[in-house]
């Protein structure tokens, strides 16, 4: 069944590289082109620059559909090459050069970073069900930093399952937190494993929480510049006083490796639902019996009075054992098929997805988690 679906723009400052062209055979008109064959075509002009944008150090001709390959400059503190002057994202040298390209060089100074990080977000894995929003940083949460290596690098190793949402920060404020624009890539072999969850405000992509996507245990590594840190000052809830919650670093880095699936055994997981709204609970999270959803053989049901006009959604609240946390789902306007004008009589939609009640009434809400479908009933 076909859920009715919104068109969500998020601003993006950061490109993540996810083509699976390579370098080598191209296909042209139909006619697959050999790299023999393409010598006869144009070639282009790559240049590299300083980290000033103008300053070249260095220039190469490459063949219209190949790669040009990096290099290591003598300059010191050099981190890598960018795709633009802003050094918003990396250049992909795995990506064939087709036109004229400019390439730019970050150079760094090494300074000693003093903070500690920590993985913060929500979901069903045991370290984000424990932070819940970074809430709580422990031990379980909390990175170590390699220790005489001569760079600032900071890791963690811990099991996600799918749904999780996280960052890295350095305290239960998300103060220089380094979100999903810091990723050095999503996929391997042409998999994603992480996805762009989004972010509240008017925060930046670098920002914004890291979904996962495969279930499994991973290595992160977090490589900082603290001398490079900037702030995003020009944001409308800049102050600063709160200014370290906007910190940003164009070369900040995290790594990742999957190491497999998760160490942890199968364990009993029970999610639940509750409503939240304007009217309702004034936009808190209110986890009570009369605000829960029931469940009987895995469908949900919630019997509600509502007023006209109240706007509400669906929150999550998973448990494993006795230890539970706010969880990543959540049940909107989008839930509801768009076949189903009964439903879609009672209720409207917001520009967020959030639910407007059409009337005042008793409504009776009915969510298969399974399929991801919510139904609507009102008296």
């Amino acid at each position: 069944m076909k859920r009715r679906s919104f068109m969500l723009v998020l601003a993006a400052s950061l490109v993540l590289s996810m083509g699976t062209a390579g370098c080598g055979n191209r296909e042209t008109d139909g006619k697959t082109v050999t790299q023999e064959e393409g010598s006869r075509e144009d070639t282009c002009k790559v240049t590299f620059y300083d980290s000033d944008g103008k300053t070249e150090l260095k220039t190469e001709e490459v063949k219209s559909g190949e790669c040009v390959k990096e290099y290591e400059p003598e300059k010191e503190g050099f981190v890598g090459w960018f795709a633009t002057p802003q050094m918003s994202h990396r250049f992909d040298f795995s990506q064939p050069v087709t036109e004229d390209t400019s390439v730019f060089g970050g150079f760094v100074t090494y300074v000693e970073d003093t903070r500690e990080f920590a993985i913060v977000g929500s979901g069903s894995s045991a370290a984000l069900m424990e932070s819940n929003w970074g809430k709580v940083i422990g031990d379980a949460q909390k990175m170590t930093k390699e220790e005489n290596s001569g760079a600032n690098i900071y890791t963690i190793t811990l099991d996600l399952n799918e749904g999780d949402e996280f960052q890295f920060a350095i305290n239960t404020s998300w103060h220089n937190q380094r979100g999903y624009g810091y990723l050095d890539s999503i996929s391997r072999d042409g998999k994603d494993y992480f996805a762009n969850s989004g972010t509240l405000g008017d925060a930046s992509s670098k920002r914004a929480n890291i979904k996962c996507a495969v279930a499994g245990n991973y290595t992160f590594t977090l490589t900082t510049y603290p001398g490079e840190d900037q702030y995003e000052t020009d944001s409308a809830s800049y102050s600063e006083d709160n200014k370290e919650a906007f910190n940003i670093n164009n070369y900040d880095m995290i790594t990742w490796t999957y190491n497999g699936e998760s160490t942890a055994g199968d364990s009993a997981m029970q999610t639940d639902y509750y409503i939240k709204g304007a009217k309702i609970t004034g936009w808190e999270d209110v986890y009570t019996d009369e605000t829960k959803f029931t469940e009987k053989d895995g469908i949900y049901t919630l019997t509600i009075d509502l007023e006209e006009g109240d706007e509400f959604m669906f929150t999550s609240m998973v448990s494993d054992g006795e230890t539970s946390g706010v969880g990543t789902e959540y049940i909107r306007y989008t839930n509801i098929a768009e076949d189903d004008a009964e439903s879609l009589s009672y209720v409207t939609g917001t520009g967020n997805a959030n639910l407007v009640a059409g009337k005042a009434g008793t409504y009776t809400f009915t969510y298969d988690p399974a399929a991801k479908i919510l139904t609507v009933s009102c008296k």
